[in-house]
């Protein structure tokens, strides 16, 4: 480790020691950049092979997938002209059998299984990750080239002669800043790395096509289905009683504008077209499913003339209690 030949006795910091204390701490320096420029090192390494090998099968799949139905159609074409035909499989030749093959079908799993696989690299960033370190691992070796030649250039002021505490002190200084900017970027790094990472997560869970939703079925048992944008995947699940959906919803503050000149009994509201009870004031809490865009229509009248107003809006979770206002003319 790059501490281990770190000087920190009070000996090592006496005039007669300080060429040798010096030597060592420029030592341990470079070897701590060293170690931070190998992990990252290996670790854009490893993310490399994962996202290379993500993209070529996402890429092979997509081709594969888009190319099954085309073939489907030229072997039903060549069964037709080769083959024996008929109902009968005992009759089929391997023309036939070709033909009889769900390539359309295959080729939709193929192109899901290639979507999956973006979708995997998206999520756990391989592709990113890589880059990244790869540029971190750029900046620490341009960081350990400049050690260097400062160093060398203030030896070379002090005629490589360090005569008292003071001019030791600036080998030191520049030393410690030299580190300091290596554990920074690690840091810088680190944090853009959480912070990437934070909000996959929450684009994840605030997808409504990522949402579970239970259905009751026959005997009470529900059936639980998952589906996701681009690929489709249900789960059965057993359960005594029907559950409701399980989305996140929030609940914003809606307020029709001027509602006190509204003729009484008029107003009507509904949303996605199912009617909301509205009181005479105007003012309605409506719970709305994040993520989804939800159609908000109010039909009232005013002074004998009909009146309507309408708002568009696809909440997310810091809609939580929002306040909207909605015009009638």
């Amino acid at each position: 480790m790059a501490g281990a030949a770190f000087p920190d006795g009070p000996e090592a910091y006496r005039q007669a020691a300080l060429d040798e204390t010096l030597r060592r701490l420029f030592r341990s320096a470079v070897a701590q950049a060293r170690d931070r420029i190998a992990w990252y090192d290996l670790k854009s390494g490893q993310r490399a092979s994962v996202a290379k090998n993500i993209r070529v099968w996402s890429l092979l799949l997509f081709a594969l997938g888009t190319l099954a139905p085309i073939v489907l159609t030229l072997l039903v074409k060549v069964a037709i002209v080769a083959g024996k035909g008929g109902k009968d499989p005992a009759n089929w030749t391997p023309a036939d059998w070709l033909a009889a093959v769900p390539l359309a079908e295959i080729g939709y799993v193929l192109l899901a299984v290639a979507g999956a696989l973006v979708i995997f690299d998206q999520f756990f960033d391989a592709s990113g990750s890589w880059i990244r370190y790869r540029q971190s691992q750029a900046r620490l070796e341009v960081l350990l080239a400049d050690i260097r030649f400062a160093w060398a250039e203030l030896m070379t002021k002090q005629g490589g002669v360090v005569s008292d505490r003071v001019q030791a002190a600036e080998f030191v200084t520049l030393l410690r800043d030299f580190i300091t900017k290596v554990e920074l970027l690690a840091e810088e790094e680190t944090k853009e790395w959480a912070r990437r990472f934070n909000e996959r997560i929450a684009t994840f869970d605030a997808n409504p096509n990522l949402k579970v939703r239970l259905d009751s079925g026959a005997g009470g048992s529900g059936a639980a289905s998952v589906s996701t944008r681009g690929a489709t995947a249900v789960a059965v699940a057993s359960a005594t009683d029907a559950a409701p959906h399980v989305l996140t919803t929030v609940k914003v503050h809606l307020a029709i504008d001027d509602a006190a000149s509204l003729a009484g009994g008029s107003l009507r509201l509904s949303v996605n077209e199912a009617p909301v009870a509205a009181a005479a004031d105007g003012l309605v809490e409506l719970p709305l499913e994040v993520g989804l865009s939800h159609r908000v229509v109010a039909t009232a009248k005013r002074n004998g003339a009909a009146v309507r107003g309408e708002l568009t809006i696809v909440p997310t979770l810091d809609d939580e209690g929002r306040p909207l206002v909605l015009e009638l003319a």
